[in-house]
This record gives C-alpha cells, sequence and structure tokens, in this order.
C-alpha cells in the first residue's frame, strides 16, 4: 500500500517536472527505482525519466531525486521553511555552470507539502564518502575544506560585485533552528544535552572556577553560544552552508590522480553568517579529537589557500580582510558553536542513539522529555570524548571571551 501511495504521489508530479524541461523532450516514460530512503527531514525518491530528444532524434535519460517533505516530524523542525531555503538556493544564487547537481523543478504544493527534483550526481561519479561519516580519511577533509572555501568565496565575490541581488537573497533565507521568533527543539537540545559535560567536569573533580563559567555559559547555549554565533559580523560574514557535515559532501575520485573532487548538497539550512558556522560544525562533528588536535591548521591553511585562490580569480584584489588570521580569530570567536552541535549530535553519529528511535522519541514524549531521555546516550564514553573537545578549545584560546 505504501509503495502504491507513492506510485501515485509520483505520477501526479512527474506530468509538471516533464513539463518543466522544456520542449525538446517526447516520448516520456519514468520509473520509480529504489527508494534511497527517509532522511528524516524528507523522502528521497530515486527515478529514471527516458525520453527522445526532438533535436537529434536520440534516446537519452535523466536519473533524479525528488525531494519530498514529510509530515509529523517535519512539523516540529519546520521543514517548510528548509524547504523554501533550499528552493531559494536553486532559485537565485547557483548558476548551471557551477558544481552542483542541476534543479529540474520545484514546488510548494501546499504549506506541508513541497517537492524538489534533483539531478542524480551518482551519474557524474560523485557518491558519499566510502569511509565511516565520522574520522574519514585526511585526504577527504582537505577536499571538504578546499571546496568550503570555493563555497564561501562565491559569497564574498557577489557580495562585493553584485552587493543588491547578494541580500536580496540573504534577507530571504529563513532562521530555522537559532531563533526565538518560533518555538523550537533546538532550544532544548542545546540546553540540555551541553549539560553532561559539566557534570562530567566536576566528577573528575576539575577546577571549579572554570565548571561554574561553563556551566552558566552552556545551561543557555541556545541564546549565548547558538544564537549569539550565527549572527552576521562584517565583514568575513558570507552565504553559509549550515549544514556542512559529510552527509551533505559527495566525493567523486580522479583515477589518474586520485585526488578527490567533492560537490556540496543539501542548502536546507543556508544563511547569512561568518565561515566558523560551517568550520566548526564539520570539524567537531567529522573530526576525532586526535584528528582534529593534529591537523587543525592544516585543515585551515586547506580553507584559506582555497578561499583565497577563488577571490584572486574573480579579481577581488582587496582581500586582506580575509586573511588568514582574521578567519582564525573568527573561528576562535564562535568555535563553540561546533561544540555544542556536537553535543547534539555525536551520539547520533556515533550509533548511539538511532535517528529513528530519536525522531519516534520526539513524536510520542515531546521536544522536552525526548530531550531528557536522550541527554546521555553513550554514557561517559561519549561524556569523555565532549569534555575533550571543549578542554581543546580552551587550549586553543577559543573560551577566552568567556572565562
Amino acid at each position: 500500500m505504501y509503495h502504491e501511495n507513492v506510485q501515485r504521489w509520483i505520477d501526479k508530479v512527474m506530468p509538471k517536472i516533464i513539463k518543466n524541461l522544456g520542449l525538446d523532450i517526447d516520448k516520456t516514460r519514468y520509473k520509480l527505482l529504489e527508494f534511497p530512503g527517509n532522511f528524516i527531514m524528507s523522502y528521497m525518491y530515486h527515478v529514471r525519466l527516458q525520453f527522445e530528444n526532438k533535436i537529434n532524434r536520440q534516446n537519452e535519460e535523466l536519473s533524479m531525486l525528488l525531494k519530498r517533505s514529510t509530515s509529523d516530524f517535519g512539523l516540529i523542525v519546520h521543514t517548510d521553511l528548509q524547504f523554501r531555503n533550499e528552493i531559494l538556493f536553486y532559485q537565485m544564487y547557483s548558476r548551471p555552470d557551477e558544481n552542483y547537481a542541476r534543479c529540474f523543478y520545484f514546488e510548494e504544493r501546499s504549506p506541508t507539502d513541497f517537492v524538489i527534483a534533483l539531478e542524480n550526481v551518482n551519474g557524474q561519479g560523485y557518491y558519499s564518502c566510502p569511509y565511516n561519516k565520522y574520522d574519514p580519511p585526511v585526504e577527504y577533509t582537505l577536499a571538504a575544506m578546499r571546496e568550503l572555501g570555493r563555497f564561501h568565496g562565491k559569497g564574498y565575490v557577489m557580495k562585493e560585485m553584485q552587493r543588491e541581488k547578494f541580500f536580496d537573497i540573504a534577507t530571504q533565507i529563513q532562521e530555522v533552528r537559532y531563533t526565538n521568533k518560533t518555538e523550537s527543539i533546538y532550544k532544548f537540545v542545546c540546553n540540555i544535552k551541553t549539560s553532561r559535560v559539566v557534570e562530567y567536569l566536576r566528577s573528575q573533580d576539575h577546577d571549579a572556577v572554570f565548571c561554574d563559567k561553563m556551566e552558566a555559559l552552556l545551561s543557555n547555549a541556545f541564546e549565548k553560544v547558538m544564537i549569539k554565533t550565527v549572527q552576521p559580523l562584517e565583514p568575513l560574514a558570507t552565504l553559509c552552508h549550515g549544514d556542512f557535515t559529510l552527509d551533505n559532501i559527495l566525493f567523486k575520485t580522479e583515477d589518474d590522480n586520485e585526488q578527490h573532487l567533492p560537490i556540496l548538497i543539501d542548502f536546507a539550512l543556508i544563511r547569512y553568517s561568518t565561515p566558523v558556522i560551517d568550520l566548526s560544525t564539520y570539524l567537531h562533528l567529522c573530526c576525532s579529537n586526535e584528528m582534529r588536535k593534529e591537523k587543525f591548521l592544516d585543515f585551515m591553511q586547506a580553507y584559506h589557500d582555497s578561499l583565497k585562490e577563488y577571490l584572486l580569480n574573480a579579481g577581488v584584489q582587496d582581500i586582506e580582510k580575509y586573511s588568514y588570521n582574521a578567519l582564525l580569530s573568527d573561528f576562535k570567536r564562535g568555535a563553540l558553536f561546533g561544540f555544542v552541535i556536537m553535543c547534539v549530535f555525536i551520539p547520533v553519529i556515533l550509533g548511539y542513539l538511532s535517528p529513528e528511535v530519536l525522531v519516534q522519541e520526539i513524536l510520542d514524549l515531546g521536544p522536552l522529555e525526548s530531550t531528557k531521555k536522550q541527554r546521555y546516550a553513550g554514557g561517559n564514553e561519549v561524556s569523555k570524548m565532549l569534555v575533550d573537545a571543549l578542554l581543546y578549545l580552551k587550549d586553543l584560546g577559543c573560551l577566552k571571551h568567556v572565562l
């Protein structure tokens, strides 16, 4: 029955997608292939469209992914806003000649029913990182950092050369997570799931003054860290991905030089902010504490070299404001952003809490009670990992402004 319902939905939306492709295709037929799955925020359907090209009379095909918004859980996490952000990205920001999946169609069918049809870039050789989504080989993170430098660089170039268009886009972005304007589950998870860190520090008889200051900060991490950090500060504010993790990066490996070429996907959480939003998220969710300590400066240098190259190639001459030291200072100012996200999501990434259980408990118990129940997922092993991450930030100078 579920498959039949999906097929009926596909049959309703595919004629609109085909019509939107233009007048040069004929004799179309499509097939729903395997289900990539439910990615919590959306359903994903793989569809193959076959047709005859009217111009050259050749048979061709397109492989596409149809993203459809979820219902019950979607209302809690505001997937309507997320879909509008992604539509905005493809409608106004990306260009056909850039390294993004092509967007064939988008529609807001109702306030809770959205669809976006995207190119399946597996056909170009792009796939998820073949290793775990946590602590991949260093070359994958270096490739990700270089791509992030180009992504942020595009924002800087547009802000300088198409200023009116850039800020038109920036003002239309919907803040999904870090705002007091709407009731947010993230307020509960940020404030509650970070408290385990201070509790563990106290259990290990760590410095009481440090614990008191961390408790005062992290008990209100939603406002004092997250909302504060996402505010755009000039001149470094640019368009940020907002969910820069290995889940949202695909790689293509060139056989001749074994370079890993990345492509970014999923722009539902784009926001106008500073680079630390993306940098700290990736480094805390995708890199082990050991890798972060050993390679932090290498990762930052790879990011900055790529950013600088992009700016110079685009004709931006005044790049001093985007200096390595300026970006490093931005990271130190806001690195706690990624740490709080680590407290929230690392138990899921490491497999101590399945996404399915997380979602179901939120639906069954509500945001507050489910957060309390999930607070200590992973036990002391995760608590110690979080403490080590926090103390490294202290050693790096990222806590000076709060101590």
